[in-house]
Parts: structure tokens; C-alpha cells; sequence
């Protein structure tokens, strides 16, 4: 039961942390009103079906745009740490490394799937002020697609902000892993984009009714274990 406890404290000690940063709610704020601007491009196309308006408001560079902002907060949960020199104090406050990261992930994860919803409902308040909404099973399934993608973004930030103890190394190489590193793989070798972790989770936002999305979130997932369980033991065997 004490254990129990101790998980419990440090998640909240960590929900505490990221909250009180003004940082925080200034990147989410600009990831809602940036999406916000997306979805008023698309809605204003009378070209588009409703259908489309919303699918395309989370395609391409877009929806790595708005996913960085709440990635970025995932990032300066390491990052501050290591840039003020606090993170000795928040292992000792937490009993282990392991609680650390564990809290971390958990907290970023909770933080991202809220923005993710928050940019599926932004997106909708504005195609019903246009007169236009998708229909429902499209609806969920880029809901589930969005908030899958931008929870695996935010963990793959905070695994290389672990791994790195680099907040600006971390952003840069998640932006631009996905814009140019993925694109030249696929210019390089032909590869399968749904080989691509980037590339593939977001392929699930496109896919077609009856389609089965399960495998295509997985090569992100993969990133972000291997990227948090090398950050993980980083992290117990550094001198913090």
C-alpha cells in the first residue's frame, strides 16, 4: 500500500510541476489556436466535402505542427530539470529514477491525449459554424487517430529529452525526424512509409472505413519504448 502511495504522490508531484509552468499553457494554448487556423483554411474550401474539410485539418505538416507544441511541454519535463539543475532534487523527492520517469510518462501521456482532444473539438466547433460536420464514425476514428498520435509524440519528446538531457536537441530532432529524415528514407530506398513511425501513426488519420488502424500506430509506439527504457537507464546510471 505504501508503494502504491509513493506512485501516487509522484504523479502528483509531477501533474503539480507541469501545471504551474506557465510554459505549458502557453504551447497548448498556441497548439488549440493554431489548429484553430488550420480547420478555418479548410473550412472556407467549398470545393471540400465536410468530410474532407475535417480529415485534411489533420494531415501532413499541419498536424506535426500543432502536435510539437504539446510535444515541446513533454520535452521541458526533462528539460527544465537538467537546464535548472532540479532534477537531483525531484529523484530524492520521489524515491528513484524509476518513479521519476514513470510519473513523467504518465503525466505527459494524460497532457497529450487532452490536447488531442481539444484539437478534434476545435476543429469541430469550427465546421459547425460553417454549416458542415463530419459523420460520426469519422469523427471517432480521427479522434482516436489524433489522440494516439499526439500521446506516442509526446512520449518519443520526453524519451529524447531523457536520453539527450538536451531540451532544444530533443525538439529539433522530433521535428525534423519526421519532415526530412523520414522523407529522405523514403526518397533514399522507396521504403513503405508504414515502416516509418512518424509516417505510418499518421497514415491513421486517411484510413478508410472498414480499415483495421491498430498496426499502423505501432513503429511510433516501438520509438517511443525504446527511446523512454533507454532514457530510463540513462537516467539510473548517470551521475545526477
Amino acid at each position: 500500500m505504501q508503494k502504491g502511495h509513493t506512485v501516487l504522490n509522484a504523479i502528483r508531484f509531477e501533474f503539480i510541476r507541469l501545471r504551474t509552468l506557465r510554459s505549458t499553457w502557453f504551447l497548448l494554448s498556441g497548439s488549440l489556436a493554431l489548429q484553430f487556423v488550420v480547420a478555418l483554411m479548410y473550412a472556407g474550401q467549398d470545393e471540400l466535402t465536410g468530410r474532407e474539410r475535417f480529415v485534411f485539418s489533420f494531415t501532413g505538416i499541419s498536424l506535426l505542427l500543432v502536435t510539437l507544441l504539446p510535444t515541446a511541454v513533454a520535452v521541458a519535463s526533462f528539460g527544465h530539470e537538467y537546464r535548472y539543475g532540479t532534477i537531483t532534487t525531484t529523484v530524492l523527492t520521489l524515491r528513484g529514477t524509476a518513479k521519476v520517469l514513470a510519473a513523467k510518462a504518465l503525466t505527459v501521456a494524460a497532457m497529450a491525449a487532452c490536447t488531442g482532444l481539444g484539437l478534434i473539438g476545435v476543429t469541430l466547433l469550427v465546421d459547425v459554424l460553417h454549416g458542415s460536420t463530419p459523420e460520426m464514425w469519422r469523427v471517432g476514428q480521427v479522434l482516436v487517430a489524433v489522440v494516439i498520435f499526439t500521446t506516442l509524440s509526446g512520449l518519443v519528446g520526453l524519451g529524447m529529452a531523457a536520453t539527450t538531457r538536451n531540451a532544444t536537441v530533443a525538439v529539433v530532432t522530433v521535428l525534423g525526424f519526421p519532415t526530412i529524415i523520414e522523407t529522405l528514407i523514403v526518397v533514399g530506398t522507396k521504403i513503405n512509409t508504414g515502416l516509418l513511425p512518424f509516417n505510418s501513426a499518421m497514415q491513421m488519420v486517411k484510413l478508410q472505413e472498414g480499415g483495421n488502424p491498430w498496426l499502423l500506430p505501432l513503429p511510433l509506439a516501438a520509438l517511443a519504448v525504446v527511446l523512454l527504457g533507454t532514457g530510463g537507464t540513462l537516467l539510473a546510471r548517470r551521475d545526477i
